[in-house]
């Protein structure tokens, strides 16, 4: 049995970015939400279920990375909502 894109948690999603990789897709979401108000966490779980559904529909490739994109989301919301008020 072949595993595919949906089947890795976000951990592994994002465990297969380098460091660099991965704070650049950080400081990406930033810039691309921030500018439109959606940079904060419950924007960014919403957006990052209508990716990971999306994923369905798409490649192999296009498909793991839209599942990296939902993941890094979800990490980011996470941060956010640790962040003191």
């Amino acid at each position: 049995m072949s595993t595919t894109p949906e089947d890795l948690t976000d951990d592994d999603l994002l465990n297969l970015l380098t460091d660099d990789q991965l704070a650049e897709l950080d400081a990406s979401i930033a810039e691309m939400f921030g500018a439109e108000g959606l940079d904060r966490a419950e924007a960014l779980l919403v957006l990052a279920r209508v990716y990971s559904m999306r994923a369905a529909e798409r490649d192999e490739a296009s498909a793991l990375a839209l599942l990296q994109l939902a993941a890094a989301m979800r990490r980011r919301a996470e941060r956010l909502m640790q962040r003191p008020q």
